[in-house]
């Protein structure tokens, strides 16, 4: 970004915008103070400050609680301020440590879909998460880290290419039907049931697809879901880490 860590850290830090996993913003403060005060430490003009925690309080859908005191804030409230308060200098790159961990529906998707702005803004975004599927919908680029040391590195459809294994076939019926008829199907290696879902491991899954297919007609029973499912990326971090 053109500043040296070491000769201006000041000048590379008002860049940067963090959001931690654990809450930083001041209980005792309203979400509006917590915001300007942000701001005055990022050295933001208080007339520019202002316009921003508007749009940002907005955004967050916490504009109707701007004056409230955060202890009063819900989990998911003070996550969606945190993220408010480290965007509030309008950073080039941006830290998130497990930001959806434990929020509602609600809340986690208003986040990812801030961090897919940031991103499509053409800015960076460092994201720290526990959860694959998250990883996989979101980053262009994903290290997973075993025992402090990078065991992996690379886009996410590479990384799952680099692993291979057997690919999935979900399904799922109108109709109840008896697992055990899946467990003989040619091609068919492993079965496992998954709410009202059959996954179907394979090697040959235009050869299962199609098997799938005459049951369904033989049998008489309607084929509500069908898909295809390579390897996630929570297959690839159990392979490399063994857990």
């Amino acid at each position: 970004m053109g500043f040296d860590l070491r000769s201006e850290p000041i000048k590379a830090k008002q860049i940067i915008g963090v959001v931690p996993e654990l809450s930083n913003a001041y209980n005792e403060l309203s979400a509006w103070n917590n915001l300007q005060f942000m701001a005055d430490l990022y050295g933001v003009p208080k007339k520019h400050a202002k316009k921003r925690a508007e749009e940002l309080l907005n955004k967050f859908n916490l504009y109707d609680r701007k004056d409230h005191k955060v202890k009063t804030f819900s989990k998911g409230m003070k996550q969606k301020l945190i993220t408010a308060m480290a965007l509030v200098n309008d950073p080039k790159i941006l830290f998130l440590d497990e930001p959806t961990s434990g929020l509602d529906v609600q809340s986690a998707r208003l986040i990812r879909e801030m961090i897919r702005e940031f991103h499509d803004d053409g800015k960076t975004v460092f994201l720290t998460t526990h959860y694959m599927h998250e990883a996989s919908q979101l980053c262009s680029r994903v290290a997973i880290i075993n025992h402090g040391k990078i065991a992996a590195i690379d886009a996410p459809e590479k990384l799952k290419m680099k692993v291979g294994g057997l690919q999935h076939i979900e399904v799922s019926f109108k109709t109840l039907v008896n697992v055990s008829d899946f467990y003989a199907m040619p091609g068919v290696v492993k079965v496992h049931t998954g709410g009202d879902k059959l996954l179907l491991y394979t090697n040959e899954p235009g050869r299962v697809i199609s098997q799938l297919v005459d049951y369904s007609r033989l049998n008489g029973v309607e084929i509500v879901t069908l898909n295809t499912l390579t390897p996630s990326l929570e297959d690839v971090f159990v392979k490399l880490t063994g857990r």
